[in-house]
């Protein structure tokens, strides 16, 4: 069995993308791993070479890609472009029997064992957000997962079958224009469109393993997670600014001893490549395409101020206003 992994990054997410590198050499040595850069190959350090084979955004079809840069912020840009090289790889690499996609903030401890095995039969593998019911009042709720969706796009696995095909074309026609992050408005990047494909599509399993994919939205559910085998863990929102999970108030890693000493690795590991033979730091540069400014999730008291102005305007919009009665 021959898998491609894949994941999607701009440059300054690169030393995070070769940690992942690292780790898929070390649980899948046999298997290719592609780094896909949605940003400009002139920006990259001079002499800079990324130990990986690379397809840049321009060997990408986007003819709307200076428009799609101005909509959107550059997490959103990554967003829309994702769905395009999935496509661009699942095609051009026709050898392949699956091909992984990865956040670049995913690190691998075990290899996906079950893969050839368990799900020898499935189309689309996803991960859900939660294998268990939420308990406690903390954020995010049950309903906000609703609003961002509820597999995480940060895993996304494809066999290589005439259905998966069917998928990718479906799904990279509805992304690129429409991956804005506003879980308000029923829009959450590519992720929301995931919740339709298990009506749409044969073959879509849900990988319920609660070993794959940690990440903030999970954790508190694995409580015999210091016991038990670790995967594959997401640090999005751990160590950047990256998803609105970052905003989460449920779960301290301080709380995870395994958990945070893996953190510490991983920290390390990240560091390490983001000043390997730099003069520079490669997390400082400012990506190329996604011109809308970042909006960090909000905490705190403007989270409060935020939601009292929204019950204000509730009330004014729904209260009853009588009408002045002429004598």
């Amino acid at each position: 069995m021959m898998i491609t992994f894949l994941t999607v990054c701009t440059i300054r997410q690169l030393p995070q993308a070769l940690a992942l590198g690292e780790s898929l050499q070390q649980h899948h040595p046999k298997d290719a791993f592609i780094v896909g850069l949605c940003d400009d190959l002139l920006n990259l350090p001079t002499g800079f070479q990324i130990p990986f084979p690379l397809v840049s955004i321009n060997e990408l079809t986007i003819p709307d890609l200076d428009q799609l840069s101005q909509q959107y912020t550059p997490a959103e840009f990554v967003a829309a472009c994702k769905p395009l090289f999935i496509k661009h790889i699942y095609r051009h690499r026709s050898q392949t029997d699956w091909v992984i996609y990865l956040d670049p903030s995913v690190y691998l401890y075990q290899p996906l064992a079950d893969l050839p095995s368990q799900y020898a039969n499935a189309t689309l593998l996803l991960t859900p957000h939660l294998l268990k019911p939420v308990t406690d009042t903390a954020f995010p709720d049950e309903k906000f997962l609703q609003n961002v969706g509820l597999y995480s796009s940060g895993f996304l696995a494809l066999k290589r079958t005439a259905e998966a095909a069917r998928f990718l074309d479906w799904w990279s026609s509805r992304v690129p224009e429409r991956a804005f992050a506003c879980p308000c408005e029923g829009m959450y990047t590519d992720q929301i469109w995931l919740v339709l494909t298990p009506g749409l599509f044969d073959g879509v399993v849900i990988v319920k393993n609660p070993a794959w994919h940690l990440g903030l939205w999970n954790l508190h559910e694995r409580a015999s997670i210091e016991n038990a085998p670790v995967i594959f863990l997401n640090y999005k929102g751990i160590i950047d600014q990256e998803g609105y999970f970052q905003a989460q108030n449920r779960v301290r890693i301080s709380a995870y001893p395994a958990i945070k000493k893996r953190l510490l690795a991983y920290q390390n590991r990240v560091h390490y490549f983001d000043r390997k033979d730099l003069s520079s730091s490669l997390s400082a540069f400012i990506p190329a395409y996604g011109k809308q400014a970042f909006k960090p999730p909000l905490r705190g008291w403007r989270k409060k101020t935020v939601e009292k102005l929204h019950q204000t305007v509730k009330f004014i919009e729904t209260v009853d206003v009588p009408r002045k009665m002429n004598n």
